[in-house]
């Protein structure tokens, strides 16, 4: 099953220096953050952005879909979330939604409806953030195609984002930063699509 699959990686990841430190991304994130408020991180893993986050005075609700990874994030709330299905928060119940390398699962129906959710989860002037595989990596070549930008790869399928696609998908958001410079402390890509929005007041 999927995700004993993740409940896998996440025992591989508990040994690595840099689980217990916060993203590339969180850092850069966090300047466009208003100074307080609620938080909500969609695929948060081990928790290393959320347990910073949390230092930092926001209110965070860490999710993912790996109750493995979860039970190893002490002192912050938690839930079990399945991205692949409707998301469980109501409107306007964030001042923050964040996500690291999470989003990039899904075909083209389910990210759009990602996205809107997400949207909807906000409330008016809160900040979205996320980054995602880009089409730049050379995993790309080692899958089988399909729909555009999203591929199988091995037994998960993946989507890799570009500019323009993020640019389409995230079109209900007034566009705070966009590029193709995100970077992670595991991995060599240089080239991850970064991206911050705003909900209009």
């Amino acid at each position: 099953m999927v995700w004993a699959a993740w409940n896998t990686k996440h025992r591989k990841y508990i040994d690595q220096d840099w689980i217990t430190k916060p993203t590339i991304f969180a850092t850069v994130a966090i300047k466009y953050f208003p100074k307080t408020g609620s938080l909500l991180e969609l695929g948060s893993g081990q928790g290393q952005d959320s347990k910073y986050f949390t230092e930092l005075g926001y209110k965070v609700l860490a999710t993912d879909f790996s109750d493995y990874a979860l039970s190893k994030i002490p002192n912050i709330k938690t839930q079990v979330v399945d991205l692949s299905l409707p998301l469980p928060f109501s409107s306007n119940s964030f001042d923050i939604v964040y996500s690291h390398l999470a989003l990039h699962y899904f075909d083209k129906k389910r990210t759009q409806e990602l996205f809107d959710e997400i949207f909807n989860f906000l409330k008016p002037g809160g900040i979205f953030a996320t980054l995602t595989n880009t089409i730049e990596d050379r995993e790309i070549s080692t899958g089988t195609k399909i729909e555009d930008e999203y591929y199988q790869i091995g037994d998960i399928q993946k989507r890799f984002f570009s500019i323009d696609s993020m640019r389409k998908f995230t079109s209900k958001f007034e566009t705070l930063l966009l590029d193709n410079h995100g970077e992670t402390h595991k991995d060599e890509i240089k080239t991850l699509i970064r991206y911050i929005g705003k909900k209009h007041e």
